[in-house]
């Protein structure tokens, strides 16, 4: 046993994993070697701590044998081809089964596979049941089929690692993408969702009293301890903290707040909106908020023009008719904010819709 004895070993338990039987190339050079070299069997081999693996076979269909039985312990130490002309007379076998018992083997000539990086995994060799030997053309030739048999359980190798490199690239891309999603879509929700509340307050449409205030707290301590769990958890971890977030702004009755991107089309909304509108989240999500204008104001582009003011401006206000689910009108108030990225480009829009149409009803007396 040689002193990178180990190293040698964990090389060819990597190449133990390849299913080589199917391999019609690999069986193509071991048929090739037994007729040019005129001998009934030939072997690729692979050489672990325990077992010589027949990985490859011509003229035999045993699959594993000992170790300390095969020829191969000693052909993978030899730099050159092992040529064993008759095994009753080498004394290395003197008690071995495979020599003095069936099936009585009498020569054996192996090439050893050498990695490029000089280990071996075990040989590309002939067996005989008759004293032989193979003159140097048959050496050369079995040389260079070994040489092929290398290049080709490298190449093999090669594809799965090359597989699985791809395989951890995407999990990492939707990891990434899943991480992105959370980014640009969850914690801009309820980000967003703050902004629009803020904006409401700035436009003097609600008093600031301590509820209000308690709210705001609230949510913005919960965007931060999201923010934090994108950065420090895993995430199912983070997707928790998310949905416990956006809960509390789903439940928010009083406002209808929408999540837009940057063409209008909704991303999110909460109950407020459910309540004011009239549509379950699945019935309107991916659908732009233009379905909730008057045919008048659709036709003059007014939602249009109101996201292009505020992607100019920042914020846009405004107050008339809007639609419900079921044709009735409502007349609402709104605060439509921009959202930017780091390069202050707009990636969409927060609409929070405050329902004023008891100030529009006559008061009886």
């Amino acid at each position: 046993m040689t002193d990178n004895e180990k190293e040698r070993i964990e090389e060819v338990h990597k190449y133990l994993s390849l299913d080589l039987s199917k391999s019609s190339e690999l069986q193509d050079i071991v048929d090739l070697a037994a007729e040019l070299c005129n001998k009934p069997i030939a072997i690729i081999t692979l050489l672990d701590e325990h077992v010589n693996w027949l990985k490859v076979r011509s003229g035999v269909d045993v699959e594993v044998m000992p170790r300390n039985t095969s020829f191969c312990q000693f052909g993978i130490q030899e730099d050159n081809i092992l040529i064993v002309p008759d095994a009753l007379k080498d004394e290395r076998f003197d008690n071995n089964p495979l020599v003095h018992s069936d099936p009585n083997i009498r020569f054996y000539a192996g090439a050893p596979l050498v990695l490029n990086n000089g280990f071996k995994l075990g040989t590309l060799c002939l067996f005989d049941l008759k004293p032989g030997n193979i003159n140097m053309l048959e050496q050369k030739a079995l040389r260079t089929l070994a040489r092929q048999v290398v290049s080709l359980l490298e190449l093999e190798l090669g594809k799965i690692n090359l597989k699985k490199q791809l395989e951890e690239i995407k999990a990492k891309n939707e990891a990434l993408m899943r991480i992105a999603y959370i980014q640009s879509h969850d914690v801009r929700q309820p980000l967003t969702s703050i902004m629009g509340l803020v904006s409401l307050v700035e436009e003097n449409m609600h008093t600031v009293d301590d509820e209000w205030l308690q709210m705001i707290m609230e949510a913005t301590n919960n965007l931060d301890a999201m923010i934090r769990a994108i950065v420090d958890e895993s995430i199912p971890e983070k997707n928790l903290k998310v949905i416990r977030f956006n809960k509390m702004v789903e439940e928010i009755e009083d406002y209808a707040i929408l999540l837009l991107d940057q063409n209008g089309n909704i991303e999110n909304w909460n109950k407020g909106s459910q309540l004011l509108k009239g549509y379950e989240a699945d019935e309107i999500i991916g659908k732009n908020f233009n379905l909730f204008y008057t045919i008048e104001d659709r036709k003059s582009k007014r939602p249009e023009k109101l996201i292009a003011y505020a992607a100019k401006h920042g914020i846009a206000k405004d107050e008339g008719w809007r639609v419900r689910k079921n044709g009735t009108k409502f007349w609402g108030s709104i605060v439509i904010t921009a959202i930017h990225n780091e390069n202050n480009e707009v990636i969409g829009f927060t609409k929070v819709t405050r329902d004023l149409t008891h100030k529009m009803e006559p008061i009886s007396v």
